[in-house]
């Protein structure tokens, strides 16, 4: 405990010794008679430490617990390919609507500022870095897709519109690659740009069509399938989880202080105490009140005490849902993983993982168990690679079976196939006339775009009841804006 004002300490001293001045006399009682149960004259020579307790309570006694926490230096720039494959519907509702729903996932649980650009053929900022996730989420609803009229996708001006920014640049492209083929080339930029690129792809090796306002889009008559690029995971750090992405930042240890004001303590002591000195009203039960006080600091933590531990003797029983009811509301580290485990334990993996998350503590022991529980979570979403990366990092913090053995049986799991998607199934049937005699055509466009139906089976390019892609409403981005990113939209060769 300490004062935040000690200088008042300095009267405690002088106060108690009026003691030995105090003569006994009548005085006159400050209560109104028909409150007091009877006048207590003896307890006068009290009146000094009543006073003294005044000055503990100017001195502002408080408790302060130290508190540390990680906060990132670095933002993190989230670019959104607005592009027009980006309307394929191989990801439900279709890409972009999947885009944007893992870019709030990411802006919601990132723990540093973040920058929001779309881009096409031109690069648009929508929000510099900031910590507002609010600001963020508003941001990226409020750019209406109907409006851009640019339809490509180029990496190479939005590697540049990010390198204008100073020092070290980390970029997250969210896209289905486009159509680039020179990898090497758009590193370089990155590498002189000093920009740290990653990658999340957005879409499927399948593909889908392209849907148009009159149907799907088509090249020199044929339909347009849009596939993921196989060369966009090439271009910088595919991630497959937050975790990974976050772990990756630089963070800065910052130590506060949380103070716990007992001032209140001194000072109802001195009015019970001055109260006793008059009247005879408390004097059955002041020693009860007394000891009542002294424990009220200490009265929520042994509630919240009691609480942690019923909630990990009903999760040791595997009664998790009665063990949420317990652990909930609590702000220590050790109810949080308590929760954590229960949440996962009910199947509730996203918000288990996000309590995980927010545990942060220099403890090695404490760590390792956070990285094992939050392989459990991912293993139990079905992504290996993340469930396997954490567990490898509670390994090395402490050599533990069961991670060991956790990490034996990922390595040697069989992976799932993925079933090809209805229309992927559909053979080539050549156009009457034409010479191909039922070959394979070659892919016509780079390695995202290919022509999978010949103009004869075009008429069935009309789009389905309820496929159309509608822009976000909500507020709208200025025309200005608009006016940066479709620049140039006439030139496009390719309105993809």
């Amino acid at each position: 405990m300490s004062f935040m004002h000690p200088f008042w300490l300095i009267f405690v001293i002088p106060a108690l010794l009026l003691t030995w001045f105090i003569k006994k006399k009548s005085v006159a009682i400050p209560f109104y008679p028909k409150i007091i149960l009877q006048n207590s004259s003896k307890s006068h020579i009290l009146l000094p430490i009543v006073l003294a307790l005044v000055f503990v309570a100017l001195a502002k006694p408080v408790i302060v617990k130290p508190q540390s926490s990680d906060i990132s230096l670095q933002p993190l720039f989230i670019a959104i390919d607005f592009s027009n494959s980006m309307r394929a519907e191989d990801l439900k509702p279709n890409r972009l609507a999947a885009a944007k729903a893992k870019a709030k996932e990411i802006i919601q649980a990132s723990p540093m500022p973040i920058a929001l650009i779309a881009f096409t053929t031109n690069p648009l900022l929508l929000s510099p870095p900031t910590t507002d996730k609010e600001a963020l989420l508003q941001a990226l609803d409020s750019l209406d897709q109907s409006a851009i009229l640019t339809k490509g996708t180029d990496f190479t001006k939005l590697l540049e519109f990010v390198g204008r920014f100073d020092g070290t640049k980390r970029l997250l492209i969210l896209s289905d690659g486009g159509e680039f083929e020179d990898v090497n080339k758009l590193r370089n930029i990155a590498k002189a740009k000093d920009i740290k690129l990653y990658t999340l792809g957005i879409g499927t090796k399948e593909g889908a069509l392209i849907p148009t306002d009159d149907g799907y889009l088509k090249q020199n008559g044929k339909l347009v399938v849009s596939r993921l690029n196989p060369l966009f995971a090439q271009l910088g750090t595919e991630i497959s989880d937050m975790d990974e992405l976050f772990a990756s930042t630089q963070k800065e240890s910052i130590k506060r202080k949380q103070e716990i004001q007992l001032y209140y303590i001194p000072l109802l002591l001195a009015f019970l105490l001055y109260v006793h000195i008059h009247t005879t009203l408390f004097a059955s039960f002041l020693p009860l009140a007394v000891v009542t006080l002294m424990v009220i600091p200490a009265h929520a933590g042994l509630i919240d005490e009691y609480r942690l531990q019923k909630g990990y003797e009903l999760i040791k029983t595997k009664r998790y849902k009665e063990a949420i009811k317990y652990l909930e509301g609590i702000e220590a580290l050790e109810a949080r993983f308590g929760l954590g485990v229960a949440l996962c334990s009910l199947g509730k993996v996203d918000d288990a993982v996000r309590l995980f998350r927010s545990i942060s503590s220099t403890d090695r022991e404490v760590k390792a168990k956070v990285y094992y529980n939050l392989g459990i979570c991912y293993e139990k979403k079905g992504k290996i690679q993340a469930a396997l990366r954490n567990f490898l990092k509670s390994y090395v913090l402490r050599k533990s079976k069961k991670s060991f053995w956790h990490i034996k049986k990922l390595i040697f799991k069989k992976k799932q196939k993925k079933p090809l998607l209805p229309f992927a199934k559909q053979k080539v049937v050549p156009k009457k006339g034409c010479k191909e005699d039922g070959k394979k055509q070659k892919d016509a466009g780079g390695a995202n775009i290919n022509l999978a139906i010949t103009a004869g089976n075009a008429k069935g390019g009309k789009k389905q009841k309820g496929a159309s892609t509608k822009g976000t409403s909500s507020i709208p981005q200025s025309s200005r804006l608009y006016e940066l990113i479709n620049k140039g939209y006439m030139d496009e060769k390719n309105p993809w």
